[in-house]
């Protein structure tokens, strides 16, 4: 046994592992960063457990390998790689050297080639250490080579691989070859699986053998596949065998690992924000301003109170018991009107200092708060709004909110909050929530903050709020968006404060009968599972479910998981379902444990004690073309069309008796902005006469008169309408609609030549983008897309379908905007309407009965003459008993 161990690491599919398991992490920059400090982490953890002397990072080229010369639709089936992971390799590369290891890919092959001829090259001077769970190398596995996945931490030997495939490390080419990888492409034989191959391989031992040997095969079947497939079994051993003999250097010390670079890591690392991991003879912190105050004494208190009466802009933020404004407690209040200087005003901490009196602080405050002549300054004002208006307080005088100018300014940053809006416009760190609520690295509650940490944690807060007001109104002004913004944009924020504050009232009971109805149901669906594949299994488990279905059943899989397992997902099993009817089972059971769990079950749990109400949370910048999204609970996601959709709808009810549930929906609102946008003549004609643009597409597609268009073929040009909106391809249009490549191309051909304008629009907007580096919305919004002029096609190709995309639901968003916000300020609705819900492109309003007439008609007219467009806007009321009822 060599006495030293020569690490290979398969990089490629460490980073696809690492992106996966951080789901979400971006610099102040908006660069993403999720798969380079999940890699870190992995790296960090490779060298502390095994102290590798040699190690070496195997990277595919990028490009294809010799095997797509052999066969063209090799890994024809895999997805696209996602965008931002493209970004992150060469910074991964860049950390890899800084650390001192070295990388090696090779142009025209893999990194499996790669990894198996330094293998097979130095498996007699090393014990050979593939870390990578990719079952490919289980053809590598000999005496000296073995393959440890770190991440389950697992090692795989020649016993290891024999109790798993029941074959030998030297006939897993064979297995291969015969099962063959739908995430790959490789055909291997049709309908042969693990199982079969196992017993195949048992009586014959290698696939030359098998083949040879056909007339022992007493299976029919089997037989019959194996000839209808030789082809295909020869073309999958070529594709499967990893090479082992590419050129290599003579000298192993070339992998010996070097001295890591400390000041090229810390540079990396603060360049990505990763503070953790800066060394600390290296780590520099911002200083703290020293012009942070405690308010603690009743002098100090009135002083305060003077300077704050005096002020034309003042900056606040609260610091409280919880992040659900309906149910936060205030612990402690901070103000600044300068910057860097900022006062703090505890109320609720456990210290043993004489706090100010709570009450008394609130109603001395009172007359400040309310002074619409004082403007005030927040992140995320919404949220002061609702806790003080429990407090008996109407916040007024809302003048910025840095989180929406910063929105409005750049939709697609990856994140708004109050850290990475100053490190990107100020270049500043701030002090982190965890940094101060953590002792003993166990979290305490923030009244539990010392109090001078707590001051300088909210001082900090609301001063750095203030110098955001300074810089961000200044680029709204140059940007000539400062119009819109305090027009449209402040006004928004506290019609959604309403909105929020009044909430939603659910029957209990509704939900209860439906949970039962679903508990049952669901148990048979279980019950049938379990017949169908005759022994019971957690059908929650996708380790068990893969099982059962890939092995027990011998299903072929369609595609793999990022970790190389086969894949059970929805999107998976649904392009697999006809192979069996248990899959459909599964399915069911997923659908309906979803909406039990997420809604029929939680739902009741959400209802606020006080008020009885659900009290949903709108993120006013949660998505880059403008739309709402909620949270705690998501009403949007609420199955529109379904009939258990339905069902749930029917539990959202009015709370006062003599009122209806009224809903004003837009109809068609983006293909109605496209024909404004495109100034399209045939698409603005047909929506200026109120006729069926679905129809009228699928007339046009289908050669046929309007009158004589089908359902079915008014439900395929319905899908190419929207699907147009989005840039959809004839690939995904192909897949989307269950239709051969050359039928979606032509669809899409005859879409563009009965609406010429369209595609005369698109092209002048992505080239518009292109230009000027952004996309604008109807209100002049922006979304920065600086990867519409990447040398990356697929990176580019986003961009470009974000261009078309971002302005029609970016617009939409808008158009639904203007007409809340005239909605909310018509006093003459307050007695007698009441709104509750934002979904889509849909209002939802609680209605007195008897004004169900005056109002209608008063929200039909804001909606529909909120703006003016080349074509009408058109918007469908109806109301009943509950939600369900009024569609």
């Amino acid at each position: 046994m060599a006495s030293k161990r020569l690490f290979l690491l398969d990089a490629s599919s460490y980073v696809f592992r690492a992106y996966h398991a951080v789901s979400f992490l971006t610099n102040s920059k908006s660069f993403p960063t999720n798969a380079i400090f999940g890699f870190v982490n992995m790296i960090n953890k490779l060298l502390k457990d095994f102290k590798p002397e040699y190690l070496v990072a195997v990277l595919d080229s990028g490009s294809k390998s010799f095997r797509n010369d052999i066969y063209k639709e090799y890994k024809a089936n895999r997805g696209e790689t996602p965008e931002d992971i493209a970004l992150q390799f060469p910074k991964i590369i860049e950390f890899l050297n800084a650390k001192g290891i070295r990388t090696i890919s090779m142009e025209d092959y893999e990194a499996d080639d790669l990894i198996g001829s330094i293998a097979e090259k130095y498996k007699k001077k090393f014990e050979i250490c593939i870390i990578s769970g990719d079952k490919d190398f289980t053809q590598l596995i000999g005496k000296n080579v073995k393959m440890i996945d770190t991440m389950k931490n697992k090692t795989t030997s020649v016993d290891e691989v024999i109790e798993k495939y029941g074959c030998k490390p030297e006939q897993m080419i064979d297995f291969l070859a015969l099962v063959g990888d739908s995430v790959d492409n490789i055909p291997g034989v049709r309908g042969v699986g693990p199982k079969t191959a196992k017993e195949l391989l048992t009586e014959f031992e290698t696939l030359d053998s098998i083949y040879k040997n056909l007339d022992k095969i007493s299976k029919d079947r089997i037989k019959n596949l194996l000839i209808e497939n030789q082809d295909n079994a020869n073309l999958s051993k070529l594709l499967v065998t990893i090479k082992k003999d590419l050129p290599l250097t003579d000298n192993p010390e070339d992998f010996s690992l070097k001295e890591p670079s400390v000041s090229k890591l810390n540079k990396l690392f603060k360049e990505l924000e990763f503070d953790s991991f800066v060394k600390d003879e290296d780590r520099t912190f911002t200083n703290k301003n020293s012009n942070y105050k405690t308010i603690l004494k009743k002098n100090d208190f009135k002083n305060l109170v003077s300077r704050l009466e005096e002020q034309n802009y003042l900056s606040l933020d609260l610091e409280t018991t919880s992040p659900n404004p309906m149910e936060a407690e205030i612990v402690g209040i901070s103000f600044s009107f300068k910057e860097e200087t900022g006062f703090y005003i505890p109320l609720r901490h456990d210290v043993d200092s004489n706090q100010l009196d709570f009450d008394y602080v609130i109603e001395s405050l009172r007359t400040i708060l309310e002074d619409s002549k004082i403007n005030k300054i927040g992140q995320n004002l919404k949220y002061e709004i609702i806790i003080f208006s429990r407090l008996g307080i109407k916040l007024s005088g809302i003048y910025f909110d840095t989180m929406i100018a910063a929105h409005c300014l750049d939709s697609s940053l990856q994140s708004y909050s109050l850290d990475n809006l100053s490190r990107r416009f100020l270049n500043y760190k701030m002090i982190s929530y965890k940094d101060v609520t953590t002792l003993d690295k166990k979290s305490i509650p923030f009244s539990s903050v010392p109090l001078k940490e707590a001051t300088n944690y909210s001082c900090e807060d609301s001063d750095i709020t203030f110098r955001l007001y300074k810089y961000l109104s200044e680029k709204l002004i140059n940007h000539d968006l400062s119009e819109n913004f305090f027009k449209y944009e402040i006004p928004f924020i506290q019609v959604l404060s309403n909105i929020e504050k009044e909430g939603v009232n659910i029957n209990t009971k509704v939900l209860e009968n439906l949970s039962k109805e679903f508990e049952e149901l669901i148990a048979k669906i279980k019950s049938k599972a379990f017949s169908l594949v005759g022994k019971e299994f957690n059908i929650n488990s996708p380790l068990q479910l893969r099982e059962i279905l890939f092995n027990d059943l011998g299903i072929k899989p369609n595609k793999k998981t990022k970790k190389g397992e086969f894949s059970t997902d929805s999107q998976s099993l649904n392009e697999i379902i006809e192979q069996h009817e248990v899959i459909e089972e599964v399915l069911l059971y997923r659908f309906y444990s979803k909406l039990q769990s997420t809604y029929v079950e939680s739902l009741p749990q959400l209802i606020n004690t006080s008020t009885k109400r659900i009290h949903t949370s709108y993120n006013h910048v949660g998505t880059s073309t403008g739309r709402l999204s909620s949270s705690n609970p998501n009403l949007q996601n609420i199955p529109i069309k379904s009939a258990e959709g339905k069902r749930i709808r029917e539990a959202f009810v009015p709370l006062k008796k003599g009122s209806v549930i009224l809903s004003a929906d837009y109809s068609q609102i983006e293909l109605r902005l496209l024909a404004h946008f495109s100034r399209d003549p045939v698409m603005e004609s047909s929506f200026k006469l109120d006729d069926d643009i679905h129809s009228l597409t699928a007339a046009e597609i289908f050669n046929v008169t309007k009158k004589k268009v089908t359902e079915d073929q008014r439900r395929l040009a319905k899908t190419i309408n929207f699907g147009i909106l989005y840039g959809i391809g004839p690939k995904r249009l192909s897949k989307q609609i269950n239709q051969d490549l050359k039928i979606a191309k032509a669809f899409i051909a005859k879409y563009f030549e009965k609406y010429s304008h369209v595609k005369n629009y698109f092209d002048e907007i992505i080239e518009s983008t292109r230009d000027k580096g952004y996309s604008e919305t109807i209100l002049e919004r922006r979304r920065y897309l600086p990867d519409i002029n990447s040398n990356n096609f697929i990176s580019r190709g986003a961009a470009e379908r974000a261009a078309i995309n971002s302005p029609i639901q970016g617009s939409a968003a808008d158009i639904i905007k203007l007409a809340m916000i005239l909605i909310n300020n018509d006093s003459s609705l307050y007695n007698d309407c009441r709104m509750i819900m934002q979904v889509h492109d849909e209002l939802v309003f609680e209605v007195s009965e008897n004004k169900i007439d005056n109002v209608s008609k008063k929200i039909k007219n804001y909606m529909e003459g909120c703006i003016a467009l080349n074509v009408p806007l058109k918007v469908e009321l109806g109301f009943g008993k509950s939600w369900s009822d009024s569609h």
